[in-house]
């Protein structure tokens, strides 16, 4: 054999190290700078194979004892195409490892930043499920006392569909406070990772995190302001400059030297808006203060309710179809906000279910996910605990019917207290107060619009 994993010819057989299995490789899926990536054949079931170059085998004097660490702890959730063996094969100098294989379902997320036409267009709930998903799976591997070291668009693939992700090229994955073998990916870098005063860390990886759910949310990167706009040559020293020495948000509070540019930041600062304030107070955290104080970035936990908070909260504008997220004002009286962030155009609200502050969204033939009416289901986005639906005679009624398999207790303005049992519905009205056994919700009527529209505001909120 030549040495290069790119010439590991299609049929080769091998054999997997502890399991002692026998596969062949079957198709090349791709080729980098480590090595390739094959499909392969083991026992009649399909894999994947990374295969090494040699250079890399010899270079990397930690790699095959972290793949085999991570062979024996096994994956922290199963969105991790995790190593399953390594395998060997005759004559080679080199060696690889064997994981699931990425379903075809499965988009790079390098498309929602392409251009049109090749842009992955998402709605903004699949968004903040996909920054859920990626929240909740690296908390898992942190709980576990392991660090990523290089979250970047490369290696998560998200479910258009789902929200749900797929995490590869877990070789990079290492005890926290080991040695790195990598420092990480441009521009999801640490300030004091891109400055080498410090190796990639949990903590390095909260911030990695957080850049990727700014880019997420609107494909852009959260540092990338006046300063970035006014650079006429993107060299070395302006990158240390913007994202190590020097790093200033684009929606920093207290300094505006990096802010947006008017006539060319206007989609980013929209989006912006369209975000609830418990989100947007956590980006300010995670790109002032955590800027230059790693201990105090935002953990897992905190992303993850706030994202499970906003994904039930988010409608669109009547006139234009932007998205964006209700909240509670801050006498926490009404919904907010009043006028659409993209087009400024009055907002018409749908009517929602209110648990404590938290908001959900209703539409016929909308379904309230059963974490909302369970505590112990607070990660279940899919199981259905209720379903909105129109009178069928009369469409302006709505009614919320029971999908789970317990009464619920309703309190009506105009007819009193009323049992729901399991398949029957209660009608949607201002005020109705439902006991769902182990939360209570409070029905607060949709506001219609006006009809003048007015200006977008082009200051963030």
């Amino acid at each position: 054999m030549s040495g290069r994993a790119e010439d590991l010819p299609l049929g080769t057989p091998f054999l997997t190290v502890r399991g002692r299995r026998h596969g062949r490789v079957i198709d090349l899926l791709g080729a980098g700078g480590q090595g390739a990536v094959y499909t392969v054949d083991i026992d009649g079931s399909r894999f994947a194979l990374k295969w090494y170059h040699d250079s890399i085998a010899r270079v990397d004097k930690t790699l095959r004892a972290r793949l085999s660490r991570a062979i024996g702890v096994g994956p922290p959730t199963d969105r991790f195409l995790w190593p399953i063996d390594l395998v060997e094969v005759a004559h080679s100098g080199s060696f690889g490892y064997v994981m699931p294989l990425r379903q075809a379902e499965y988009a790079g997320m390098r498309g929602l930043i392409a251009r049109p036409p090749n842009r992955l267009e998402l709605p903004l709930a699949k968004r903040v499920m996909v920054c859920h998903s990626v929240a909740h799976n690296f908390l898992e591997l942190h709980a576990r006392g392991f660090c990523y070291q290089d979250i970047n668009f490369g290696n998560i693939f998200l479910s258009p569909d789902s929200g749900d992700v797929v995490i590869c090229d877990n070789d990079n994955v290492d005890v926290d406070g080991m040695d790195a073998s990598v420092f990480g990916t441009r521009k999801f870098m640490a300030p004091e990772v891109v400055m080498r005063r410090a190796l990639p860390s949990t903590k390095t990886d909260l911030f990695s995190m957080a850049v990727l759910f700014f880019y997420i949310l609107h494909g852009w990167h959260p540092l990338d302001g006046r300063r970035e706009a006014e650079i006429q040559i993107m060299d070395s020293s302006a990158e240390v400059g913007l994202y190590g020495s020097h790093p200033v948000f684009l929606f920093d509070p207290a300094d505006g030297s990096n802010g947006p540019v008017q006539g060319f930041h206007e989609p980013i600062v929209a989006r912006w808006n369209s975000l609830t304030p418990a989100i947007r107070t956590l980006f300010v955290r995670s790109f002032t203060i955590g800027l230059r104080q790693p201990g105090d970035r935002i953990l897992e936990p905190e992303w993850r309710n706030a994202f499970a908070r906003m994904v039930d909260a988010i409608v669109a504008c009547r006139a234009c179809g932007f998205e964006q997220a209700l909240h509670l004002e801050a006498g926490g009286q009404g919904l907010a906000p009043h006028a659409c962030v993209g087009c400024g155009a009055p907002l018409a609200k749908p009517p929602v279910l209110m648990f404590g502050r938290e908001i959900v969204t209703l539409s016929p033939g909308g379904r309230i996910a059963l974490r909302h009416l369970d505590p112990d289901r607070a990660l279940d986005f899919t199981s259905p605990g209720g379903v909105i639906e129109a009178h069928p005679d009369r469409p302006n009624v709505w009614g919320l019917r029971n999908l789970t398999a317990t009464p619920w207790r309703a309190t009506l303005p105009d007819a009193g207290a009323v049992i729901v049992e399991p398949g029957r519905a209660v009608r949607i009205m201002h005020g109705a107060v439902i006991d769902f056994g182990r939360r209570t919700g409070r029905l607060v009527a949709g506001a219609a619009a006006p009809a003048a529209p007015r200006q977008p505001q082009w200051q963030t909120q």
